[in-house]
């Protein structure tokens, strides 16, 4: 420390008359550097609504890099649109004393259309500016102030001052409320707020100090469960002529409705097709799939988000006429055919994630959604109506299981999609192998594949015609051993969830021969082997959410000139909440037979169920790595 404090008081004298001590790289406490590539010095974030349909932002944060390991942070990302403006946009360096080196010029700041995925066009925009320095320890320092109407109001602040690896001298948060309004949040791992009367409006105020940084893990729960964050609405707010309420589920759904009103007309030869292609079924199934495969047929996925688009379905007609649509506009054109056969349905807002960064809760109600399907109720049914090529009713993967809001005519409902079935999320695999002596084998795979881990080969076979590309994809994905085989074919239902896969092939030096003997491999290119790394410790609980049902048979043709010499344990079976494991192998004249079964079941556990979950993963990764062991017969 001696040693330190001296190098410290050098720098200060010798490093020039600008430092600011307050945010000197070498100010701060070693307790906040263990495990952190930042240190946030502060953050302050300040959210005042000043009308029902007006609101400001302002936004300073102060943050130190510490190593390469968190170069984002020297980036300012603002979006903003028709209803939102930016008032204020600056970025300064400081070097490791606190010195300033540059603040962003005019030049260096990026103004562009932010398109994501399957957008065409939208009047969402980005300012970016990066400020990058050659040596480390150097600080960052920004601010930002936005101005908020219209739609702009709905995007209430969520504020999370610090990430993984990321340690925080100091943030704060404070909301101004007009009295006639209220604030409402929802906080993880914060203190309550302190409420003042400021000029006639309430105000409520969070603080955070001296949190050190905290290591990721993998199969935590969200980001926004395992660290401090506040989540916050407004229990009214006005869009134009649109009077919206975040009170409780029910009111948000009626604010929805008011959005879809009258978008549902279709045109008049819309409406003859509609009739014409339900006309010979007698089923609403029968009418759903078949509007449903229309929709498919006719139009395509585009988003193009343009003022109120960004909430607002494009009509019925405007779908028909462009023969594109957004996930909303979309949802809005079946609904209608649906409409015309007597069918009712409710468009459904979900956050559609693999792991969501907020899971909308019962009891907390937020504009947390980042997409709409469709519901028929008659059917207990939903649809996906941006897939071009999934089955009707196929819901997909990253919806299931979560809670939605339907949209129905009496306003919101809160509801939950189905959960994961390993059954009909699963494979079933056949392999057929003969052994030539010199550990060559003759390859043949018949699989099927259902539920989530079909959608991958659908979207191949959509996306990709040739049947070359396609094999090494498929080897790529390690679905397949080689490309070099013959009888290829895949192929999938297009009215289920299913897709099919064969092949045949030759692979070289299969079984590795030493001497009399042949260690044989029993299932060498399709072992489960996704292990969850080890730890020291573990301080967040257990989340995995992935349901399985795997099997694979295979058939191995023994050699005449060879006999077992080893099998192993002739069953192997583990358990856990996690899944359920079993392999079996046994002889049947000129061939072994081995099969196996895995079941994977989602799961929330405490932290300290951490190795014994693993353990589990291990196990299995080690049955499925079994090998027998062959020798020349006796004479």
């Amino acid at each position: 420390m001696k040693g330190f404090a001296s190098v410290f008081f050098c720098l200060l004298c010798f490093g020039g008359s600008a430092q600011d001590l307050a945010i000197s790289a070498l100010t701060v406490p070693s307790s906040l550097r263990e495990n952190a590539g930042s240190v946030v010095r502060s953050y302050d974030m300040r959210y005042e609504v000043l009308s029902d349909n007006q609101a400001t932002v302002y936004v300073r944060k102060v943050v130190t890099l510490l190593n390469r390991d968190h170069d984002d942070e020297n980036q300012l990302v603002v979006y903003y649109d028709n209803d939102s403006k930016i008032t204020r946009f600056a970025a300064t360096l400081y070097d490791a004393l606190g010195a300033k080196v540059r603040t962003a010029k005019k030049s260096e700041i990026e103004d562009y259309m932010a398109i994501s995925g399957g957008q065409f066009y939208t009047d969402s925009r980005v300012q970016v500016t990066t400020l990058s320095h050659p040596t480390y320890p150097y600080t960052i320092e920004f601010e930002y102030e936005k101005k908020l109407s219209n739609f702009g109001i709905v995007e209430f602040p969520r504020w999370l001052p610090m990430y993984y690896g990321q340690s925080v001298e100091a943030a704060s948060f404070v909301a101004v409320v007009p009295k006639n309004n209220k604030l409402l949040y929802r906080s993880n791992e914060l203190p309550a707020p302190t409420v003042t009367d400021e000029s006639g409006k309430m105000s409520y105020s969070w603080r955070v100090e001296n949190l050190p940084a905290r290591k990721p893990e993998a199969l935590a729960p969200p980001i926004t469960q395992t660290m401090p964050y506040l989540h916050t609405g407004l229990e009214r707010f006005n869009v134009g002529k649109y009077q919206g309420s975040l009170n409780s589920w029910q009111d948000f759904g009626a604010f929805m409705n008011q959005l879809l009103a009258g978008r549902n007309a279709l045109p008049a030869d819309l409406k003859r097709l509609v009739a014409e292609t339900t006309a010979d079924l007698t089923t609403d199934r029968e009418k759903i799939a078949a509007l449903y495969r229309l929709l498919q047929g006719r139009t395509r996925y585009v988003g193009v988000q343009l003022g109120i688009g960004g909430w607002q379905p494009f009509s019925a007609e405007y779908v028909e006429e462009n023969r594109y649509g957004d996930c909303k506009a979309l949802s809005n054109y079946l609904g209608a055919m649906l409409s015309e056969v007597g069918i009712p349905s409710y468009p459904v807002l979900i956050d559609w994630n693999d792991r969501q960064f907020y899971p909308v809760e019962e009891d907390f109600t937020t504009s947390a959604f980042n997409h709409m399907i469709l519901y028929v109720p008659s059917e207990d049914m939903y649809l996906e109506c941006t897939s071009s090529t999934s089955p009707p009713g196929y819901l997909g993967d990253g919806k299931q299981d979560r809670n939605v809001l339907w949209v129905t005519p009496e306003g919101g409902s809160l509801q939950r999609t189905p959960a994961l079935v390993p059954a009909e999320n699963g494979h079933v695999r056949s392999v057929a192998l003969e052994l030539a002596p010199n550990g060559d084998a003759e390859f043949r795979m018949r699989a099927a594949y259902y539920g989530v881990p079909h959608e991958d080969f659908r979207e191949l076979l959509h996306h990709e015609q040739n049947p070359t590309k396609q094999l090494e994809i498929l080897q790529d994905w390690a679905d397949l051993p080689d490309v070099t085989g013959s009888g290829y074919r895949l192929e999938c239902d297009p009215d289920e969830p299913v897709a099919r896969l064969d092949y045949t092939t030759r692979l070289t030096g299969y079984a590795r021969t030493l001497g009399e003997r042949s260690f044989v491999p029993l299932n060498k290119y399709f072992n489960y082997d996704e292990v969850p790394d080890k730890l020291s410790a573990r301080q967040f609980p257990i989340v995995r959410n992935e349901a399985r049902f795997y099997v694979d048979s295979v058939y191995l043709k023994v050699p005449s000139e060879l006999e077992v010499e080893s099998l192993g344990d002739p069953v192997i079976t583990y358990e856990h909440a996690a899944g359920e494991y079993r392999s079996e192998v046994k002889t049947e004249p000129g061939q072994l037979v081995w099969i196996r079964t895995l079941k994977l079941l989602p799961v929330q556990l405490p932290a300290t169920d951490y190795e014994a979950f693993r353990q589990f993963f291990v196990d299995v990764a080690k049955a499925d790595r079994r090998q027998v062991v062959l020798r020349k017969k006796r004479t």
